[in-house]
């Protein structure tokens, strides 16, 4: 194992592993700026004013209006790990529906109580909300909960990612033909509501700026430290999904083609971009449809540092 890639990563996760809060990704940006400088790149922190108008720090490693842009997010997510609960069993797609039909169920059932207690429930006089108000209260309080609790741990979500931008980097760095085309980005606000905003933003900025860059390769990294099925995702299928899916496959990983959306991984940054491919290990279900496993969950503690070493060098050799 590469010495330089395994210090990065422990560092990411001993002393960075919540990027959740504006604290925590100052202190992570800047030493990722330091880390890749020192592999002979320039570096800024971009700011990129996001489509709900505040502004994305994108790490930008290299020249913005590069023909190549390897990609990841570094932002981690809430602990909400329970709203994937059924992914093992069903996978993504039928374990979310599992998990939010009956929710819904619940949360109907949960007010129509509250109603019904009102009326039969002693409460007193003074307090400036009734009975029902409260339950309502707290219910609200719960889910919003999902959402701003942050989690513990995220070596795979998406640590992983990052680390597979550093190896690229490494890789790219020995190649000067290679590396003055290819450029890095870690991207901000992936994990917020809607998401992918950090994405959005810079590639509305690169379509304003480098307009001819619109349709440039944009290969990104999401969650690739645990699973055995390579998923090779992107929006619209052309030649470059199926001649990338089949290098890896050549390259001994199982590796398949995946038309990215809701319940089949998410739709990851490279959906940002025309021609964006994202890639991502994933496992199969019970059923055998695919799911990430652990994410948005204390159990995210699991990244296989060889398995994203293999992924990489596989690239390099298509790339190059």
């Amino acid at each position: 194992m590469n010495t330089k890639l395994a210090s990065f990563a422990e560092t990411l996760f001993e002393k960075h592993p919540t990027r959740m809060f504006k604290h925590e990704k100052g202190k992570f940006l800047e030493y990722c700026k330091t880390e890749f400088e020192n592999l002979g790149y320039e570096v800024i922190i971009k700011a990129d004013r996001n489509p709900l108008g505040f502004t994305s720090r994108n790490l930008v490693i290299g020249k913005p209006d590069a023909d190549i842009l390897f990609t990841a997010h570094y932002d981690t997510p809430a602990r909400n790990g329970i709203l994937l609960a059924f992914n093992k069993i069903f996978g993504m797609l039928i374990g979310g529906l599992l998990f939010l039909i009956p929710l819904f169920f619940v949360l109907s059932l949960t007010s129509g109580f509250a109603y019904e207690l009102e009326s039969v429930a002693w409460w007193p006089e003074f307090m400036p909300i009734n009975l029902r108000q409260l339950i309502d209260i707290v219910v609200n309080v719960l889910l919003i909960a999902l959402f701003v609790v942050k989690n513990p741990h995220n070596h795979n979500d998406n640590t992983s990612g990052v680390i597979g931008v550093y190896k690229m980097a490494q890789l790219i760095a020995e190649n000067p033909e290679l590396k003055n085309r290819s450029a890095f980005i870690l991207f901000d606000h992936e994990e917020v509501f809607p998401g992918l905003l950090g994405s959005k933003a810079f590639a509305k900025w690169r379509e304003t700026n480098h307009p001819d860059k619109v349709n440039g390769v944009v290969i990104n990294f999401d969650c690739i430290g645990v699973g055995e099925v390579l998923s090779v995702m992107m929006k619209k299928e052309h030649d470059g999904w199926h001649k990338i899916t089949e290098h890896f496959q050549n390259e001994g990983l199982d590796a398949k083609k995946i038309k990215s959306g809701l319940g089949l991984g998410g739709n990851s940054d490279h959906s940002s971009f025309p021609k964006g491919v994202s890639l991502l290990f994933q496992r199969r279900s019970l059923f055998k449809a695919l799911y990430i496993p652990n994410i948005h969950s204390s159990k995210d503690k699991v990244c296989d540092i060889a398995q994203i070493e293999h992924l990489c060098e596989a690239l390099y050799s298509y790339v190059r």
